[in-house]
């Protein structure tokens, strides 16, 4: 009888030390303290990344109505004010190149000798969802929204990791133009990790229609230049069509100095 127990006990022992191997490796705390919202937004500013420029390389795959492209993406950014990616494909000769501005659409197809200059009416037109600049600068570096409010938020525990929630989330007024595309009112959800609280997962979707939503899934998060930063990236985009993105980031600096060439060959036709 006795021996039984000591086997029970040694068995129990291993369940417990392997649960806790896994806590360990998840660097999660268990379990997570309930916090209000306030609070966990505050955290989550406190812990963003700051810095006025953003480079990367990246390796990425395209997948849109069951076919998958492998691209070469070269990302830099001026914050709040300049957005260019270079696309690369196959041998990495440019296949396109991209440039967004806080009103502006500039896109160069070199593959079929094509251009866009324009608003994001195009940029939405073509994924069937709603985005502005600020919205894309957040994706691409990981963090949230900067001129937008918050309204109705509210903080739950989601497994191992914190929920912030926006019911109505809305351009401040200050940084609404004549002509800005998005003026819609939308849906945010953040799952922020309890110990460092950087966003981890990131999904918006538009009130008055449940079926366009974007979510963004960060993982792999490293140190550079004394920020911490995510370097894989999911990207899910439903509308009519499901585009899903997956890149890994590579050689990602901060505070570099850049320049954002965008010339348009005379040859180019333009995209109406």
């Amino acid at each position: 009888m006795i021996k039984k127990i000591k086997i029970a006990f040694a068995f129990l022992s291993i369940l417990i030390l392997i649960s806790s191997c896994n806590t360990q490796k998840r660097g999660y705390r268990s379990p997570i303290k309930e916090e209000g919202a306030d609070y966990l937004l505050s955290q989550m500013k406190a812990n963003e990344n700051h810095f006025e420029t953003f480079s990367a390389k990246a390796l990425a795959s395209f997948t849109s109505k069951g076919k998958t492209n492998d691209l070469k993406l070269n990302i830099r950014i001026k914050k709040d004010s300049v957005i260019w990616v270079s696309i690369s494909a196959g041998v990495g000769l440019e296949a396109a190149r991209v440039m967004l501005t806080n009103d502006s659409v500039l896109f160069l197809n070199r593959l079929d000798k094509t251009f866009f200059a324009g608003n994001y009416n195009f940029i939405n037109k073509m994924i069937n969802a709603q985005v502005d600049f600020d919205i894309v600068q957040a994706i691409l570096t990981g963090n949230d929204f900067t001129w937008y409010d918050y309204q109705e938020l509210k903080a739950t525990v989601a497994q191992d990791q914190y929920q912030l929630e926006s019911a109505h989330r809305r351009k401040m007024k200050k940084y609404i133009k004549a002509h800005d595309a998005v003026a819609q009112v939308i849906y945010q959800s953040l799952w922020l990790n309890p110990t460092s609280f950087k966003i981890e997962r990131l999904k918006i979707k538009e009130i008055k229609n449940d079926n366009k939503k974007i979510v963004a899934d960060y993982a792999d998060f490293k140190e550079v230049d004394g920020q911490v930063l995510p370097t894989q990236y999911n990207l899910t985009i439903s509308a009519k069509e499901i585009v899903e993105i997956d890149a890994t980031l590579m050689k990602v600096n901060l505070e570099k100095e850049l320049s954002f060439p965008f010339n348009i060959p005379s040859k180019y036709t333009e995209i109406k």
